[in-house]
């Protein structure tokens, strides 16, 4: 059987919004255009869901809950004022007229996503770790009996020393806190705990304040001090998982985006054949790495890894046995990397590697050694050979002279014979 909603709207472009929302999750709707055309109404079945305008053209959404309560039945339907007006203003007579939530009416992605939410956590079970600061051990147990029947994973604590230990040991998907704790603790110390951790990931975790205050402001100050959402007591079970449900699927939502955005800053950053940092990434780090190196006055020398007749290699193999070559290469290079090192792939079959805390004799060596480890290589059982043009930083290089001294060097060993590595002249003069 289809959930239902019962949609009160005077506005009909607005009601026809909602009810596309709605109806796109499965939901069908009863729009009324007044609350007395609802109230005449003998179709009344059981909703899930009851939307309803603060300012209808012969009532109020109050007024028209209140009479709605009196006629019929509500069961667990969840109620849900619209307002164009500023949902903190409305919140206490929202929640005194028996509203469980408030949305300004502009917030259509808002509501879309949470009424999406609300759908799916009636039919699937809520999956979550939940780290629960309550004093009273009465409604603890309620609280904590609520979650375990939608299968939550939660964990309830009764003061903020027992909430630093266990946060700090476990990672949750949420922190839900009564403000007015033991020995004068509140809630304020808890979201402040949470939001200066040093690990930055669980500093984000999202708090639902639950509390009896009444006072606005207080209230207020609640989310402006960091809490994500709050409720007041004593809350309605449907209203708690919802709202929890909601945070968590919040969180998980940053989460797969953050991780998206790494994967995308990894994806440009580097060569994809190889694994190696690309060009852009070469002369975007480069420069710090010589920045660094001059401020602290420690020695960097850079190479230039040209492969030797790699076009035949494509020509006569094709380019398949091309790229198993160049990833071949580039595993090389990266084993013979430090962790403080920089290796690149420049273009082609062209790499760079930056050396730090490296003086030029130690980098001609160390070339020597990689030029040896590409040649017994033999990827495909081919023989691959590279000239290496080897360059130090001085004082007054530019990541740019750095580098076209090392590329000069290259070329002067592909001319006198390849398969060589060659150092450029620079080695003393203002050499860090």
């Amino acid at each position: 059987m289809k959930l239902k909603a019962l949609i009160i709207e005077s506005t009909r472009h607005y009601s026809s919004v909602l009810d596309k929302i709605l109806s796109d999750i499965g939901v069908e709707c009863d729009i009324y255009a007044s609350g007395e055309e609802a109230l005449r109404s003998d179709n009344k079945p059981e909703y899930a869901f009851i939307l309803v305008s603060r300012y209808l053209d012969d009532t109020t959404g109050e007024l028209f809950l209140h009479r709605f309560r009196e006629k019929y039945m509500m069961g667990d339907a969840l109620t849900i004022m619209l307002t164009s007006d500023e949902v903190s203003k409305v919140m206490m007579e929202a929640n005194n007229a028996g509203f469980k939530l408030v949305f300004n009416k502009k917030e259509l992605n808002s509501i879309q996503t949470f009424l999406t939410s609300v759908l799916n956590n009636r039919i699937l079970n809520l999956k979550g770790k939940i780290l629960f600061i309550e004093d009273q051990k009465s409604v603890a147990a309620a609280t904590v009996a609520i979650f375990k029947n939608y299968q939550a994973d939660i964990e309830h604590v009764v003061n903020l020393a027992e909430m630093k230990e266990k946060f700090s040991n476990n990672s949750y998907d949420l922190v839900i806190t009564d403000y007015y704790l033991e020995n004068e603790e509140t809630g304020d110390d808890i979201i402040q705990f949470v939001r200066d951790y040093d690990d930055f990931d669980k500093a984000l975790v999202p708090i639902l304040v639950v509390s009896g205050e009444v006072d606005q402001k207080k209230r207020t100050s609640f989310l402006r001090n960091g809490a994500n959402d709050f409720m007041i007591k004593p809350y309605d079970a449907d209203e708690l998982i919802v709202r929890s449900s909601n945070l968590i699927q919040n969180k998980r939502v940053f989460e797969q985006t953050k991780k998206q955005q790494k994967e995308l800053t990894r994806l440009a950053m580097t060569d994809q054949l190889t694994g190696l940092y690309n060009r852009h990434s070469l002369f975007d780090i480069g420069p710090k790495y010589l920045s660094n190196a001059i401020r602290h006055k420690f020695a960097v020398s850079l190479l230039v890894i040209d492969l030797d007749h790699f076009k035949n290699v494509n020509d006569t193999h094709g380019h398949g046995v091309g790229d198993h070559v160049l990833k071949s290469v580039g595993q090389v290079l990266n084993d013979s990397c430090r962790s403080e090192d920089l290796v690149a792939r420049y273009g082609g079959e062209e790499f760079v590697m930056i050396l730090t805390h490296c003086d030029l004799d130690f980098a001609a060596k160390k070339a020597e050694n990689i030029r040896l480890a590409i040649e017994k290589s033999k990827p495909n059982d081919l023989t691959i050979t590279a000239s290496i043009g080897a360059a130090a930083l001085n004082i007054s290089d530019s990541f740019e002279t750095l580098f076209e001294k090392a590329d000069k060097a290259v070329y002067e060993a592909k001319d006198t014979g390849r398969n060589k590595v060659v150092v450029h002249p620079d080695r003393f003069d203002n050499v860090i």
